[in-house]
């Protein structure tokens, strides 16, 4: 369809118009071209939609570092047809995801949302993931273009790297996912590179667009686009979001002055408009009705993605599955709470979350006991309120009731909440209210002092009875998001009983935020008794069980969009409490609920280790499925985990005078961990099953791995084929994935799989791709570090 007539019909003025938002998620209609609005949310891991809060649930589905271990094209297709459902469901036109950045460090923020340390897998993984969701007429958005690896000064930082590990590394999983799915969308980052803004970044033209041929829409990080005439110019489509921002009249002055080119503007807007068909809402599109899902369904493949996404990392002595009647400790507040998914943009609200301890004891086998002790309770932060811990005071049912004030102390807008967490954005009485007031009334369950809190930024009051707490909390960064998406807060202490019941007040004024946007949440901690203490009760009984599983992972303090980690220690007690319950317990089971990678100093006391990562809404019937052997684990890890943060090659996140220096070329994750011979503690592509294989390298070329599989257990039971390439005359620690596959097979089955090999592994980028000549040797191996079995190949 020719979109240039449409783009003629246009004024100047409308042109403008359509190249920002009319509001936080949405563009502007134009009827009489037939254009309707479009609308964008966040989604890597699920559907957000226009309304963030409890009222309009979302399935929520595992983080992508979980998604990428089931080495699974066939798994990240199917998360791209579900998460089609569910945009439809909520109005949604564009999915912001699949994040394709890179593992650079594990201390980056944003670590868990991002797949994988490997371009290669990155790469395919995305492209299998757009293919599902764009099949069902929802279009994707590959994210941040590119090299946005880090939070630590993300809005200005400038990353300094050569093109050769630009094009070769960063770029590449762009470029894959670009060849082989075109995804309608791309959002350029936050960040600069090699001193441009990527908003306003001549790669957008010159590689996205020119080289690779790509016609899809280009959209800005929300506030990504900071000036005026340069993105003008450049690549970047659509500023999001609007109306504010560097565009609009801005941007019509800088056209009608010269300064940006009236055909700059016209490219954009044709590429605004082909999205628009493309999703259904131009003249001549139309809106393709996507898979149906009961709501079964959606539970089910989250508990089934959830279950192969979970990797076995260590089992001595067969200690896994556990199969018959046990009595089992189950230790730690990861295993009470769970952390179903990272903090950021990429949270959402689920419709259900099931817990792992209540996951373990729905699914235990048989007359099996299960008892839980606290352990640690390793979260410093608050447990966000909801209707389970809340009564409304007007409706005396569970949850909150929210007010809104006018400056006379009219009543705006009044509302009937169930959960702890409140963001309204661009609405209208946004100009014209004082404060919002949420109040409810709490019921204590056990004696001692709670804390009551509220998480936010500016001034604060706090009513709990007769008691009012005012105050400021301060900005602690320079990250407006962080504000929005992981605010720090407040609380105080109150004593109460057993079956007390209190009535709290928290109020939170206008202006808080320098944007229009009221964001907040409310919540509290349970009385607890000394670390000391609660690890003691846990190792006795521990001490009394057939089988310890001790759960132990990050909190959103750690772990979320805004800022980077400092290290990739446990919270304080955790180590302490696996090694006390290793060394009294008959059998020792660790869970770990992070993620990205942590130090494990105790791997050598347990017998068995598991990584759920952020394990989605149904993470504690996924694991229980494994643990009790219903689901064979199949997973592999998709990034390198170290034994020690000072043994990690490439760590740093922190820009010095601005700048950030990819000094490490190409060798990151297990390239780096090759090039400077050290053994990590878990290679990239590890993981163990409960049956066992064998594989055979029958032949191969520079396209094709022809590869025969075994199983040789006693289970059903998937394989991840993993082959890796290495020039013959590079030294012996240059290898790279080459290509993958996973095949599943019934006890004493055998399939010959053939591995495609991604071509662009065979050439080197000298300001364009060409051949590396000679021989290659080409290698299946069981992980990144295996020796393996080899052809060499012309």
């Amino acid at each position: 369809m020719d979109f240039k007539n449409t783009v003629e019909k246009l004024s100047v003025e409308e042109k403008i118009q359509l190249l920002t938002g009319e509001d936080f998620w949405t563009t502007y209609a134009m009827p009489h071209i037939e254009l309707q609005k479009m609308v964008l949310s966040d989604g890597p891991s699920g559907v957000r939609g226009e309304i963030w809060d409890e009222r309009s649930p979302s399935l929520s589905l595992p983080s992508a570092t979980a998604l990428a271990s089931t080495w699974d094209v066939n798994v990240l297709r199917d998360v791209g047809i579900v998460m089609a459902y569910e945009a439809r469901r909520k109005g949604v036109d564009v999915v912001l995801g699949p994040t394709i950045n890179l593992h650079r460090s594990p201390l980056g923020g944003r670590h868990f949302e991002a797949y994988s340390e490997d371009s290669i897998l990155s790469g395919e993984l995305a492209a299998a993931f757009v293919k599902g969701i764009q099949g069902e007429g929802v279009g994707a958005c590959l994210k941040h273009f590119v090299a946005n690896d880090a939070e630590t000064e993300r809005h200005t930082v400038n990353n300094i790297l050569d093109e050769k590990t630009l094009r070769e590394v960063y770029a590449l999983p762009f470029e894959i996912a670009v060849r082989e799915s075109n995804p309608w969308t791309v959002m350029s980052a936050y960040n600069r590179v090699n001193g441009p803004k990527m908003a306003a970044s001549p790669l957008l033209n010159s590689v996205l667009k020119d080289e690779w041929g790509w016609d899809g829409v280009v959209v800005s990080d929300w506030t990504g686009v900071q000036s005026t005439v340069d993105t003008g110019n450049e690549g970047n489509d659509l500023e999001m979001p609007g109306p504010f921002g560097f565009w609009g009249e801005k941007l019509l002055s800088a056209v009608n002055s010269g300064e940006v080119s009236i055909a700059a503007i016209n490219a954009k807007v044709e590429r605004l408009i082909r999205l628009a068909y493309r999703v259904g809402k131009f003249a001549g599109g139309s809106i393709k009705k996507t898979k149906e899902f009961s709501d079964l369904d959606l539970q089910a493949f989250a508990r089934s993605v959830g279950s192969q996404s979970i990797v076995l990392a260590k089992n001595e002595n067969s200690v896994l599955p556990i199969e018959k009647e046990t009595f089992i400790a189950v230790i730690g507040a990861h295993a009470r709470y769970g952390r179903g998914q990272g903090g950021g943009s990429a949270t959402v609200y689920p419709t259900e979350f099931v817990a792992p301890l209540d996951g373990l004891i729905s699914n235990a086998p048989t007359k099996s006991t299960i008892k839980y002790a606290l352990g640690v309770n390793s979260d410093s932060g608050l447990i966000q309120m909801d209707k389970n811990y809340l009564k409304n005071p007007a409706t005396g049912q569970g949850g909150c009731l929210a007010e809104i004030f006018a400056p006379d102390g009219t009543l705006l807008l009044s509302e009937n909440r169930y959960g702890g967490f409140f963001n309204w954005a661009t609405q209208p009485w946004m100009f014209n209210y004082s404060f919002i007031r949420v109040s409810g009334i709490f019921t204590a369950d056990m004696d001692g002092e709670y804390q009551f809190g509220i998480g936010m930024v500016g001034n604060y009051k706090i009513k709990i009875e007769d008691k009012i707490h005012e105050g400021f909390i301060p900005m602690h960064s320079d990250d407006l998001g962080e504000f929005v998406l992981n605010p720090p807060y407040k609380s105080f202490g109150h004593t109460l009983k057993a079956g007390d019941q209190v009535l709290i007040e928290w109020e939170y004024p206008r202006d808080s935020l320098p944007i229009p946007i009221a964001s907040f949440y409310i919540g509290f901690r349970e009385p607890s008794r000394s670390q000391a203490e609660e690890i003691a009760e846990a190792v006795a009984l521990a001490t009394e069980a057939d089988v310890a599983i001790v759960f132990v992972g990050t909190t959103a303090e750690i772990e979320s969009e805004g800022h980077d980690r400092t290290n990739i220690s446990l919270p304080d007690g955790q180590d302490d409490l696996v090694f006390k319950v290793a060394k009294s317990a008959k059998r020792t089971i660790v869970v770990v609920n992070s993620g990205s990678p942590v130090e494990m100093p105790w791997i050598d006391e347990v017998d068995s280790v598991l990584f759920t990562f952020f394990g989605g809404q149904q993470m504690g019937n996924a694991l229980a499925d494994v643990l009790f052997g219903k689901i064979n684990p199949a997973a592999r890890t998709s990034t390198t985990w170290a034994r020690k943060m000072i043994d990690l090659p490439v760590s740093n996140t922190t820009p010095i005078n601005g700048e950030l220096q990819y000094s490490e070329g190409e060798y990151i994750g297990y390239r780096a961990w090759r090039k400077c011979s050290s053994t990590p503690m878990i290679p990239f592509g590890h993981g163990i099953s409960y049956t066992s294989f064998t594989s055979e390298l029958l032949r191969a070329d520079k396209a094709i791995a022809k590869v025969r599989v075994t199983n040789t257990g006693e289970r059903l039971g998937a394989y991840v084929v993993q082959i890796y390439a290495t020039h013959s005359k590079s030294k012996s620690y240059e290898r790279r994935l080459a290509g993958f596959a996973k095949v599943e097979l019934k006890s004493g089955d055998s399939v010959t799989v053939d591995v495609a090999l991604e071509p662009l592994v065979f050439q080197e980028f000298d300001h364009r791709w060409v051949d590396v000549s000679g021989d290659w040797i080409i290698t299946l191996a069981e992980n990144a570090f295996e020796q393996g079995t080899s052809i060499l190949v012309g």
